[in-house]
């Protein structure tokens, strides 16, 4: 194993309790109701462009029209989250064990630029990473494995020599197409859930070693 990338949204930072309820308010905006289960369907894991086209159902919005819509609600988001901002358990320790291994590391989130920056600057993890993605990075969002191909390909490594952490299906579909190995995390969906689609689960990051990264890949 030369690299692991990291998804940042339910793998970094559980920010899916925050975008849930910035969505619900953001839907409520303009009044429509967002229901558990069209979080998981239509939000969860999804483009804000197909989040804000599901939102906007019959209308003929530009695209700047919905550039600026789905910035709108991350600006909500990040307000609503700044306060409550904190790592999924067992990250830091996680990284700096990968930075001491000589590990390369990088971010590939959906996201756009600001969460990453807000994200990785509020929590001071510029250091333990040699490539930040964000969404403009890329012409074809997650399923499409694009933005970790261009990841493992701004680190020099191969798919065989990467690890990639995903927690929601569109980012695991994503993650296997690029022929990296997977493993979930359980923030956003039960391991019982994620664990037919990749190659190990954790629930968080105080369970994963890198001697259980290495066994994993041996087994393969």
């Amino acid at each position: 194993m030369k690299a692991v990338i990291f998804d940042m949204d339910g793998v970094i930072v559980d920010t899916n309790p925050h975008h849930r309820i910035a969505w619900r308010q953001y839907y409520q905006k303009y009044g429509k109701t967002l229901s558990d289960a069209d979080f998981v369907q239509h939000v969860s894991g999804k483009h804000n462009t197909d989040i804000v086209a599901h939102l906007f159902a019959g209308k003929t919005l530009t695209p700047e029209e919905v550039l600026r819509l789905g910035h709108e609600k991350e600006a909500l988001f990040r307000e609503l989250y700044r306060p409550d901002i904190t790592p999924v358990p067992g990250i830091v320790d996680f990284l700096k064990a990968l930075k001491a291994a000589n590990v390369l590391t990088a971010v590939a989130t959906s996201a756009p630029v600001e969460n990453l920056n807000f994200v990785i600057e509020a929590l001071h993890l510029q250091p333990y990473f040699d490539a930040l993605l964000n969404e403009s990075m890329v012409s074809h969002p997650k399923p499409d494995p694009e933005i970790y191909q261009k990841a493992m390909a701004l680190l020099g490594v191969a798919p065989g020599e990467s690890v990639i952490f995903e927690d929601s299906m569109t980012g695991i579909q994503a993650a296997k197409a690029s022929g990296a190995y997977v493993i979930g995390v359980a923030t956003t969906q039960t391991p019982d859930e994620l664990r037919p689609f990749v190659d190990d689960v954790i629930q968080n990051f105080s369970e994963m070693t890198l001697n259980r990264i290495q066994r994993l890949i041996n087994v393969f």
